[in-house]
């Protein structure tokens, strides 16, 4: 108080009336707006920074980037201004809260406390030097400046140390321990360059696996390599997340030094929690989701030396290896998956050159950068050489129909002006080979792969995926089993997997339940099979009691005598063995993305309390030559095609579609309740509905095996041979194939599976593998390795004359030494130019319907 103020009444009057009242209420003001403002504007601009805003907000933000300084400056006074009374559009306030328009971001949250630190920082020594003269000087002026200036100092201060408590020594202690991590990283890891490298890193993971496991005849059963789908784009995230510019399809974090199978998925989850933490983290980056398959959704703009953002994708996830203290290509290396003929198809699409073969367009990059094959190339190898990327396989490298692109990442130019990398790394054919025999051998005979994505939905049933397989490693061609997108829970690939011993699985990223299940499925076979290696036990007096009195039931009432020494698994083989086949029920199946899929399920014995269930999933590649998922938009020519012909379009398999210019309006002008129900069907989840793959598997697959006892049906190979002439007799029946076709015509339409559907025969096909594996008293893939093997030996002992009393004995081999033989056989054919795929259609006959 001034010493002229005296007595309460000019004290009150001082305090509420003088001028220094407004001094202080203007001093009060501006340290509760420079305080939000300043806070809730670090929140923003950082945001922006990181393009973590929402799409509107990023926007804008992006629109006033690219303004001049003195629209910059404007837009940031106006931020400025009118933050703390919610008129900023992408900062809200609820309720006295404000929140940037983003999605919760660690860097976004610290950020508020910096700025406002940096407020403090400001502030807080204009005022001590302003105050501390003014009083020196006994200058009001002065002092009133320093009081403005302490002000939102002083809150700034209380800002940084009280405000979102813990963000910022959380996001500090985060990256002190990726850089802790990296130096560790950096300490120990090899000089040489990855291309170096890379030759040796392949050959470990052929020559062994994580986990393996001895069986009771002496053979291994060992878990696949994981193929971890952590960054998704293309067209497995185009719908989901259309802000999201990865053009590529899949970029996987492949664990290479994880103990055990189980420790391997924590190093995924670390993997791919870390990624997202950069990606959020990082400038022009932000994570838009979970892709389908578990993976992230991103939005990664890419760096200057870059041509496209995939670039920079892959440079970030070599980071997270770093900061997760893992050595890249020695504790992890990454696959990549471009799904090259969506990138050709896009080409196409959008330059109007429907032929053009060997050019590429990253179309979801606002740069639509194009390419060429040699471009393409140049890509993969720009990534290993410039970057370090621990590239170890590319899938899908090039398009299907571009076979001089994938021959050129196999060999190199005839010019020698570029390297292959047949020699180095896995290059994978997908869409290329669509799981299908013949087109396999083709490939390989031609140099354009060294290894076979299988995929058992892409040819339909699983002797024909053992074919599949078989040719493949007639031309040492490696084997990956994989997933589709869009999947419901069944995890038979990991069945295939372990059959096989094959050299991976992929079957998604981190997350996802319908995704882990499968990599837990090869957890789940592995310690089934060590718990049964101890040999066969015998059954107490109560159990073998309580069998006989179930077989007795079973043959009607006729009494059994049962050996004392019979094993519990041939009692549990006579039971099953007595079971009949009293339907197989079919229902649509919920997939991952909503979507239904067909499954099967075979029930046994007149309460159908015993079943067994197969579902198949579906996806998104764009290969020509796949089996056919039946869907409801799939409408056969009948009554309503000729009746509305003019409502319909045909399609060049003799099917027919809705035309897209019919809608609902013009199907009840019709009055016609028929078409109605058609129309309504057709249009389930979009076209995409499974139900009259549902009715096939109620009616012709169910009919087939209604009434038949397990014991009669002695493997998968008659099964998918009945299955496959159903679906001859349904083709013909339908019109859809000349009964007078000739051989070759008749088996690409078993192939093909466009009268019944691919959905419902491999999810029959599933379900009773796996009745007829439990009468054996084994598992599904037990039975997809025997079916191999016998094949194998049969095919070795065709091919070898002098092997041909010794059948059997390679049978009781262990399985790498068959594989091994069976490869050495093969040799003989294809040196002589012989097809493999037909030799070994006759060993195991899939297709011999006579």
């Amino acid at each position: 108080l001034p010493a002229a103020v005296e007595g309460k009444l000019e004290t009150l009057r001082f305090m509420f009336l003088s001028d220094e009242t407004l001094v202080s209420l203007c001093s009060l003001y501006l340290s509760w707006h420079a305080g939000i403002a300043i806070h809730e504007m670090g929140h923003f601009l950082t945001a922006a920074h990181l393009s973590a805003l929402s799409p509107e907000s990023q926007r804008r933000a992006d629109t006033m980037a690219k303004k001049g300084p003195v629209s910059r400056a404007g837009w940031y006074l106006g931020m400025f201004l009118t933050i703390p009374w919610g008129g900023f559009r992408g900062i809200r306030k609820d309720s006295g809260n404000y929140s940037p328009d983003a999605p919760y971001n660690l860097a976004v949250s610290a950020a508020g406390p910096v700025w406002s630190a940096a407020l403090a920082a400001i502030c807080l020594p204009v005022a001590a030097i302003a105050i501390g003269v003014g009083l020196l000087m006994d200058s009001h002026l002065l002092v009133y400046v320093g009081r403005f200036f302490l002000a939102p100092g002083v809150v700034g201060l209380l800002d940084r140390l009280l405000a979102d408590r813990g963000k910022l020594a959380e996001l500090r202690q985060r990256e002190r321990r990726a850089r802790q991590k990296q130096e560790e990283v950096a300490a120990r890891t090899e000089s040489a360059r990855w291309l170096d490298r890379v030759g040796d890193v392949r050959q470990r993971m052929l020559s062994g696996r994580m986990d393996s496991v001895t069986l009771r005849d002496g053979s291994t059963a060992s878990a696949p390599w994981q193929f971890r789908n952590c960054a998704m784009g293309g067209r497995h995230t185009e719908k989901e997340y259309p802000e999201s510019n990865i053009s590529m399809q899949e970029s996987m974090f492949v664990p290479l030094s994880a103990p055990s199978y189980e420790e391997s998925q924590e190093m995924i989850v670390g993997l791919q929690y870390r990624l997202k933490e950069i990606i959020e983290s990082a400038p022009g980056a932000k994570v838009m989701g979970i892709g389908l398959e578990g993976g992230l959704a991103p939005y990664v703009e890419k760096d200057p030396q870059d041509r496209v953002p995939e670039q920079r994708l892959w440079r970030l996830m070599r980071q997270a290896i770093l900061d997760s203290g893992l050595e890249p290509g020695v504790d992890v290396a990454i696959a990549l998956d471009p799904a090259a003929s969506e990138l050709e198809n896009a080409y196409r699409r959008e330059t109007d050159q429907k032929d053009s073969v060997g050019m590429y367009r990253f179309w979801r990059d606002k740069s639509k950068v194009n390419m060429s094959r040699d471009e393409m190339l140049a890509l993969y190898m720009t990534a290993m050489e410039r970057d370090e990327i621990p590239i170890l396989s590319i899938e899908d490298g090039f398009g299907e129909l571009d076979h001089d692109g994938w021959k050129l990442a196999m060999q190199g130019s005839s010019e020698g002006d570029a390297d292959g990398f047949g020699d180095r790394l896995f290059i994978i054919g997908d869409d290329l080979v669509t799981t299908k025999d013949e087109t396999i051998e083709r490939c390989a005979r031609g140099g354009e792969i060294n290894a076979a994505l299988i995929k058992a939905n892409q040819i339909g049933t699983l002797s024909e995926t053992v074919l599949a397989m078989l040719t493949s490693l007639a031309y040492g061609a490696e084997l990956v089993v994989s997933h589709r997108s869009k999947s419901p829970n069944d995890p038979f690939e990991a069945d295939i997997a372990v059959a096989m011993n094959t050299l991976g699985l992929k079957a998604g990223g981190g997350a996802n339940t319908e995704r882990l299940q499968k990599y837990g499925r090869v957890t789940e076979i592995l310690s089934l099979a060590r718990m049964r290696g101890g040999g066969t036990r015998k059954v107490d007096d109560s159990s073998r009691a309580r069998m006989k009195q179930l077989l007795t039931e079973i043959t009607g009432g006729k009494q059994l005598e049962i050996d004392p020494n019979t094993s519990d698994e041939t009692l549990s083989r006579l039971l099953m063995r007595a079971l009949a086949i009293t339907a197989i029920d079919g229902n649509e199946e919920a997939t991952n993305a909503g979507i239904p899929s067909a499954a099967a399920t075979v029930m046994l014995g007149s309460t159908g309390a015993v079943r067994f269930k197969g579902s198949t999933p579906l996806g998104t590649s764009a290969g020509e030559d796949e089996a056919i998922h039946y869907v409801d938009s799939i409408i056969e020519s009948g009554e309503m095609t000729a009746k509305h012909s003019d409502l319909f379009e045909k399609q060049s398999d003799g099917t027919y579609r809705f035309a897209r210019s019919v809608d609902s309006s013009q199907i009840r002008e019709r009055g016609d309740e028929e078409l109605s129900n058609l129309w309504r069907i057709a249009g389930r989840y979009d076209g995409k509905g499974c139900t009259k793959a549902v009715e096939h598997i109620e009616t012709i697959l169910s009919d087939a095996f209604e009434g038949r006892d397990l014991g009669s049906l002695s493997s998968v190979l008659d099964i998918d041979r009945e299955l496959l002439r159903l679906e001859l007799r349904s083709a013909i029946e339908s019109g859809k194939l000349p009964e007078s076709a000739p051989e070759a015509e008749r088996v690409r339409a078993m192939q093909r599976k466009a009268a019944l559907g691919m959905n419902a025969i491999l999810s029959v096909s599933l379900a009773l593998g796996r009745a007829i594996a439990a009468c054996e008293g084994k598992e599904l893939w037990e039975l997809v390795r025997k079916m191999a093997v016998d094949t194998m030996s049969c095919f070795i002992a065709a091919v070898l004359p002098d092997q041909a009393d010794t059948v059997d004995e390679i049978r009781r081999m262990d399985f790498e030494q068959v594989k091994k033989l069976f490869r050495e056989a093969a040799r003989i054919p294809i040196e002589k130019g012989e097809n493999v795929y037909a030799l070994l259609r006759k060993q195991l006959p899939v297709y011999d319907l006579s």
